[in-house]
């Protein structure tokens, strides 16, 4: 199924249609896909195990009703787990931090062995979230698309791993400086400038700080790209969100939101649960896409040893989710991804060249999509999720630290499928091989270059 899908499309774009045009080629022309937006989203420090360990269906030996059905990612319901592993109890959303950094994450890396979690991130490193913690995000794993083979960039903590998502490198392997400094030329906002994509990278307030965007040297004088949360919101509802967003519960002097521990996951949650249903109900639903993602793993214990890539090993696991009218239903994507994919496919909907090496080699997320095939009532891009449905009312403002805390989420999962699962178009699983190097060879950036 999935090599018909790919087959088609590789055909078209080599054809008639994929080619690297200048600035007014690019708004003259639009965009590959019908994905005229993208919003990226990246929380903090979480692996993939931690968050969608028992997704869907907890510790349930023989489970039953919707949620066997629902299509099982690579967790920790497919192994043994090591013993030291405990749930969160109910009622309990955070941990104590692990240790972090890039000595320990080599540690539990241990060569590949995925097996010195406990001895240097420490016990606390060791749990796993469950329903009654991760309701909403499961929902929304179950309602659109999950990436069970996403990776950090990089085998390290936040800072070379917000780069990498950034610039497709990283100047630092670790949590400090800057110095040195990432060229803003070098950056996949200078790639959109110079062929006309409008970009901004949102804040909860930017005269706050935005510590991420210091590494890149330059970029003051694109300081009316950095913006708030709130004229998100207003350029959400007034229909001028530019074509790509990044919307970060960091910098800003946002606190809480990011998820990152010893930090309550419910907060981030609910941020993202209100970032959702107001992308869902606005004018530019129809044609966006919002990748949700987690920097790194921080030092939570993940299964499956990181690959290289292009000559790059990768950090941990980490979830990825694609929430889009065109995002296929309780679908589960096997392709090997990591930070520098989100920006091949922003390199790949608007037709520009590989940002770098690393971006050219990098899968894309396509099989996620659904863009070829009309459901069962017709429709090809798919109407808003009620999430009313949940059980409570959607928070009602993008400040949600005030909630009050709930006993357990587990009531609100799963949601009933907006299609029913038996009547999808398509399988619920697959991968893909397409990268921007099986199209072209051009890339924006031959050699990236830090400095000091």
């Amino acid at each position: 199924m999935m090599q018909r899908f790919i087959a088609p499309l590789a055909v078209l774009l080599l054809i008639t249609i994929f080619f690297y045009p200048s600035a007014a080629a690019v708004q003259s022309n639009g965009t590959l896909t019908p994905v005229k937006h993208v919003i990226i989203i990246t929380m903090e420090n979480h692996s993939f195990d931690n968050l969608f360990g028992v997704y869907p269906t907890n510790n349930a030996t023989t489970p039953s009703g919707l949620t066997a059905q629902l299509t099982k990612p690579v967790n920790l319901l497919d192994i043994h787990p090591p013993a030291q592993l405990k749930a969160v109890p109910t009622g309990v959303y955070f941990t104590a931090d692990p240790v972090e950094g890039y000595i320990a994450y080599h540690r539990d890396w241990a060569g590949g062995m995925m097996s010195g979690f406990a001895s240097n991130s420490g016990p606390q490193s060791m749990t796993y979230y469950t329903s009654a913690q991760m309701g909403v995000e499961w929902d929304l794993a179950e309602q659109y698309a999950l990436a069970d083979m996403y990776f950090a960039s990089q085998l390290s903590e936040t800072a070379p791993n917000r780069l990498y998502s950034l610039a497709g490198f990283s100047p630092v392997v670790n949590d400090y400086g800057p110095p040195p400094y990432i060229p803003f030329s070098e950056s996949i906002f200078a790639e959109l400038n110079n062929y006309g994509v409008s970009w901004a990278y949102y804040v909860d307030d930017p005269s706050d700080g935005v510590a991420t965007l210091s590494y890149f040297q330059g970029i003051a004088k694109y300081s009316s790209h950095i913006q708030s949360w709130n004229q998100f919101l207003e350029e959400l509802g007034n229909n001028t969100l530019p074509a790509v967003s990044w919307l970060m519960p960091i910098d800003g002097g946002a606190e809480g939101y990011s998820q990152g521990p010893p930090s309550s996951v419910l907060q981030g949650e609910l941020w993202l649960l209100y970032i959702m249903n107001t992308v869902e109900h606005s004018p530019e639903w129809n044609t966006t896409a919002i990748f949700i993602t987690y920097d790194e793993g921080g030092g939570y214990y993940d299964q499956v040893p990181p690959p290289t890539l292009y000559g790059t090993q990768l950090g941990q696991r980490v979830p990825m989710l694609l929430i889009s009218p065109y995002a296929k239903e309780d679908y589960v994507s096997n392709t090997l991804l990591t930070h520098t994919s989100l920006l091949a496919f922003v390199d790949y909907n608007w037709r520009l060249p590989a940002l770098n090496p690393l971006v050219l080699h990098s899968n894309i997320p396509i099989d996620m999509f659904n863009f070829n095939t009309s459901y069962p009532q017709g429709y090809t891009a798919r109407p808003p999720i009620p999430f009313q449905q949940l059980g409570f009312p959607v928070p009602p403002t993008i400040y949600a630290s005030s909630y009050q805390q709930p006993s357990s989420l587990s009531q609100l999962f799963p949601m009933t499928p907006q299609i029913s699962l038996d009547s999808l178009p398509y399988p619920r699983t697959g991968s893909s091989h397409l990268n921007l190097a099986n199209i072209c060879s051009q890339v924006y950036i031959e050699n990236d270059q830090g400095y000091t």
